[in-house]
């Protein structure tokens, strides 16, 4: 039987580094109960906000044999974003991740590369791969976190010991068995709570804990009508990286060696005149490669008036 043993590995992650990984790791494909449970206690408290096509995938993130029946082994993979680039915190801020091109697009070509290397290990042609980035019913997360790419902090993202958290989660579910899995790796979040009090919104309800309804990031980027008069954006216009930025983890300050993922320089630290007289024409040129466009024009403007209001909120229906 073919498996993925000792040198099988080695030959995955070397390819992977060639690729620009900066993190791997195996996880036994298996069914998620804890995960699940703890997943329906948030979806019950409304922390989905509408995000409703979470709990539509429900089955299938509980159940990694519900998208590849014949799933073995988890592939973790990580891919370092972090730039040299700081915001002007005087100006409208877009989070980090968004700075440059769409990472959904970067990272599959580079997925569907490492696919056929390891589909072509083996003549009968029995391996078969399915990847995700952040864009199917899988939660990356908690299969990082198997795999031992980082642990969940108070935050909810995950973090690495060496690059803290500015990383892109993806994986590859194959049918290839293993028998050198990797291990999950301790939490040193410990006592620290610095993430929780400083998120502006109060969205970490509770140590590992994020109301979506109150975060940032949700209400410039999932929510597709107003902006409740509650929500201070505090400068924010797409995303937010508040409890990034402040985690001691993320001081390590690695640099990303892919400068796609620099700031575009038509939307970095302008003012607000400026990102306002953006035309939709403008709009959908300047970020057509982007993960920007996923709030569509209507949200950018929208965005882009909340971000420095004091009260208020137009009438905007994306």
């Amino acid at each position: 039987m073919f498996l993925i043993d000792e040198n099988i590995k080695r030959l995955i992650i070397s390819k992977s580094i060639e690729l620009g990984f900066v993190k791997i790791g195996l996880a036994k494909a298996e069914i998620l109960n804890d995960e699940s449970e703890k997943l329906n206690s948030w979806l019950n408290n409304g922390h989905d906000a509408d995000m409703k096509w979470i709990k539509n995938g429900f089955d299938k993130r509980k159940d990694i044999s519900l998208i590849v029946p014949d799933a073995k082994t988890v592939i973790s993979l990580a891919y370092n974003y972090n730039t040299p680039f700081t915001h002007n915190e005087k100006l409208p801020k877009i989070s980090r991740y968004a700075w440059g091109k769409d990472y959904h697009k970067i990272m599959k070509h580079k997925l569907q590369d490492l696919c056929k290397f390891i589909e072509i290990m083996n003549d009968n042609n029995v391996i078969s791969c399915k990847y995700y980035v952040d864009d199917g019913p899988v939660m990356d997360k908690i299969w990082a976190k198997k795999a031992g790419i980082g642990w969940q902090g108070k935050h909810t993202n995950i973090i690495n010991p060496e690059y803290g958290s500015w990383i892109f989660l993806c994986e590859i579910i194959t049918n290839l068995d293993c028998n050198v899995y990797d291990k999950p790796i301790e939490d040193l979040c410990g006592s620290c709570r610095i993430c929780i009090d400083a998120c502006p919104t109060a969205a970490i309800v509770d140590e590992y804990q994020l109301d979506s309804n109150l975060c940032i990031s949700y209400q410039t980027i999932e929510n597709k009508g107003d902006i409740p008069d509650y929500i201070d954006l505090n400068g924010w216009i797409f995303g937010c990286d508040v409890c990034q930025d402040v985690c001691p983890f993320n001081h390590n300050n690695i640099i990303t060696n892919d400068k796609s993922f620099y700031p575009k320089q038509e939307i970095f630290n302008k003012t607000k005149a400026e990102l306002d007289n953006i035309t939709e024409t403008e709009f959908n040129d300047i970020f057509k490669n982007s993960p920007v466009k996923r709030t569509k024009y209507k949200g950018w403007k929208r965005n882009v008036y909340c971000h420095s209001r004091e009260s208020g909120n137009p009438n905007v229906n994306i």
